[in-house]
């Protein structure tokens, strides 16, 4: 309130009203009437459109953001939107957390769309409703293959890197004609991180199965070193990935159990949200229903401060970003196992697109310890109206208590591709005995 009473100081008291109301019913904050530049010496005047983490690091110098407009609509394809307009009424959260079909109480195994189309703030499952819509937008990609690299900064410069291929499979959430029906195990979600590069850690590889329902994921990893497979627990998803400042639930800002938090719905808010182009940068879909990713940056990730020798604020602040206003509902959560690593969870969903723009976590102590950022562009198929909105071009992972950080970058390969059909990703591919192979 205190920003728009800044911005329309001129404007007469009921014109203001007017245009508060307008604000909170659906409309944006315009870029038009931010600055050029929003750093230390004005952040003050726009506290309220800045989350409390990437306030601090403006007021200390860290970053300095350029406020901006986007010249597309960042929501999801019109098929999609239709889907999910026809499961309205259809779906409730049971008393464990679970994703449920009211007609039969079970767990809906093929359920393409967002589960729950209208979201009602008065109700009590609203925080777990948000974000099983920010899952299922999610797994409409069906299967992907990304180029991941990996860089280690600290306050002067990059330290070290990993880089390899992620490969996600969804066996809910496809949309129909491909759906995969042999599912014995009840498998949700697949995940293989195979690290290629550099030698040191190739072949630290991670993979995990995602259950329907409430059944624990199961975790394996291969360590070079002693050239075996280990089972980890459900748990071992919140440790530091390879002793980097982000760790595997933290995937697409959240990529772990739903059931396993207890979720809180705290309020709603415009935001600025990082885009890292302007403009759409057109793809083509490919005969299979395949996207090959394209991005708006060369090399293996958005430059960062250490790479600008103009640079004045932290090592890793992302450059050539816009800030654009974003209305985003804050939502909260708790992990239910007393040994998961972190505490508290404060999450920047995006009211549009179900994106999760930022994440500040605390420690189980209370201290707040790390807060992450994604930072996406708009691709679309002009003819068909296949886009990647959720997508990410980058995730910054910034631990304040160490001041250092983590970039996890997708960037342009042969294998790089989301919406991948069932002939080109399946579940024989995250077999134990094909883990081995590509661990070896």
């Amino acid at each position: 309130m205190e920003v728009l009473k800044r911005i329309f100081k001129p404007i007469e008291l009921p014109m203001l009203c007017i245009l508060v109301i307008l604000l909170g019913f659906g409309g944006y904050l315009q870029a038009e009437e931010l600055p050029k530049v929003i750093d230390k010496n004005n952040c003050d005047q726009y506290k309220d459109i800045i989350i409390p983490a990437m306030y601090r690091a403006i007021e200390r110098g860290d970053f300095v953001l350029t406020p901006g407009k986007i010249n597309f609509k960042y929501t999801h394809d019109d098929k999609f939107l239709k889907a999910s307009g026809k499961n309205k009424g259809k779906f409730d959260i049971s008393k464990k957390g679970e994703l449920i079909e009211k007609s039969t109480g079970k767990y809906p195994e093929q359920l393409y769309g967002m589960p729950f189309p209208d979201i009602y703030l008065k109700d009590p499952k609203v925080a777990e409703k948000i974000i099983f819509n920010f899952d299922f937008q999610r797994y409409r990609f069906m299967g992907s293959k990304d180029h991941i690299s990996i860089k280690w900064i600290d306050k002067e410069n990059m330290e070290r890197y990993a880089a390899g291929i992620d490969s996600r499979l969804y066996m809910n959430g496809r949309p129909p004609g491909q759906e995969i029906n042999y599912n014995p195990d009840k498998v949700l979600a697949y995940e293989f991180q195979n690290i290629s590069e550099p030698m040191p850690v190739r072949g630290t590889n991670t993979m995990a199965y995602t259950y329907m329902g409430i059944k624990d994921n199961s975790s394996y990893a291969y360590i070079p070193a002693i050239r075996r497979t280990r089972q980890t627990t459900s748990t071992s998803r919140s440790d530091p990935y390879m002793g980097s400042d982000s760790w595997i639930d933290a995937n697409y800002m959240w990529s772990g159990k739903t059931p396993s938090m207890e979720w809180k719905y705290v309020g709603e808010k415009t935001i600025l949200a990082s885009f890292a182009s302007q403009d759409i940068l057109p793809v083509t879909e490919l005969p299979d229903g395949s996207m090959k990713r394209v991005f708006p940056f060369t090399g293996t990730s958005i430059p960062m401060g250490y790479e600008n020798p103009k640079w004045k604020g932290v090592s890793w602040a992302p450059q050539n970003i816009t800030y654009v206003p974003r209305k985003v509902w804050i939502v909260e959560q708790i992990p239910k196992d007393p040994y998961y690593n972190w505490g508290r969870h404060i999450n920047y969903i995006d009211q549009e697109s179900y994106v999760i723009w930022y994440k500040e976590v605390y420690e189980r102590s209370g201290d707040f310890r790390t807060w992450a950022t994604m930072i996406v562009h708009y691709s679309e198929d002009t003819k068909t109206g296949k886009n990647n909105t959720g997508d990410r071009d980058c995730t910054l992972y910034i631990d304040e208590k160490a001041r250092h950080a983590t970039s996890s970058n997708n960037s342009t390969h042969p294998e790089s591709y989301i919406y991948l059909p069932e002939a080109k990703l399946s579940p024989k591919y995250f077999t134990k005995n094909n883990f081995l192979v590509l661990s070896k």
